[in-house]
């Protein structure tokens, strides 16, 4: 949007009388006829008894809304992958997802003493969940911490269960910025829920980690590791995949038509739940 010439010159003309600049300008003149509206009133501390997670597919409508509202533009998801909407009561507040892990990363490898035999810490990483995506947009107090702990275990299990394949611990990747509200997207949440930092990405040039040229801001920035180990778990040595297995890619498909419900069962739910 462009402001009318004689405008400017105006503001021009009070900023050398009052020493101000075009936008404190703007600031001094409005005192007094733009009031700020009150700030809302802070939330109650969110309570376990209130969440749930529900498996859904990407497809999902209310995913596919929140997903394109996340600060990383969606680049589609390659390999395994379980995605689930946030409920709180009967809203949906979010969504958060777990992926197959990242090709590789330094410190990430050197955390989890992945081997330096590329086709072993190939089956490894299968050990390993990317949460790919997380966006809560309900700010209540220690909601986030409790949808991180419960996550955890829903797709330990779910992910178990679907791919055959001991879980022995999670990653993620956090760009670290200061957002609109003075706040900094640093990974609090996930520290409150005991993950550790072990790193920070160098960002990739023009090219990602498998020599793909791409212009990609995001995988251009640097972002900050953090994993989480689950006690007593081990990286898997043997894994295979049902890639070009037929009978694998047919089990597969049955036992996630299984997993997923109905979306109009969710809403159902939903509603039985507020009465």
């Amino acid at each position: 949007m462009s402001l009318p010439e004689p405008f400017i010159e105006a503001l021009d003309a009070y900023g050398r009388a009052n020493g101000t600049g075009r936008g404190r300008s703007i600031q001094k003149l409005l005192e007094g006829v733009l009031e700020p509206p009150p700030p809302p009133a802070p939330l109650p501390r969110a309570e376990k008894h209130l969440l749930r997670l529900e498996l859904v597919k990407s497809s999902d409508p209310l995913y596919k809304q929140f997903r394109s509202a996340h600060y990383i533009p969606s680049r589609g998801t390659v390999g395994q992958q379980l995605q689930y909407l946030i409920f709180y009561g009967t809203e949906v507040v979010g969504i958060i997802g777990g992926a197959s892990s990242v090709f590789t990363t330094k410190a990430r490898d050197e955390y989890w003493g992945f081997s330096a035999d590329r086709a072993v810490a190939n089956k490894q990483l299968n050990s390993i969940i990317n949460n790919n995506i997380f966006r809560l947009e309900y700010p209540a107090p220690n909601l986030a911490t409790m949808v991180l702990s419960m996550w955890r275990k829903q797709i330990q299990r779910d992910w178990e269960h679907l791919y055959g394949v001991e879980v022995a611990g999670f990653e993620t990747f956090v760009v670290e910025e200061r957002l609109w509200n003075g706040k900094t997207r640093n990974g609090a949440c996930y520290r409150a829920d005991n993950w550790e930092l072990v790193g920070i990405t160098k960002g990739y040039g023009d090219r990602n980690v498998r020599g793909r040229e791409h212009q990609d801001k995001v995988l251009k920035t640097r972002k900050l590791i953090y994993c989480k180990r689950i006690p007593g778990r081990e990286l898997c040595s043997r894994y295979e995949t049902s890639w070009n297995d037929q009978e694998k890619t047919k089990a597969l498909s049955q036992k996630r038509k299984q997993m997923f419900r109905d979306p109009l069962d969710l809403v159902l739910d939903a509603i039985r739940s507020d009465h």
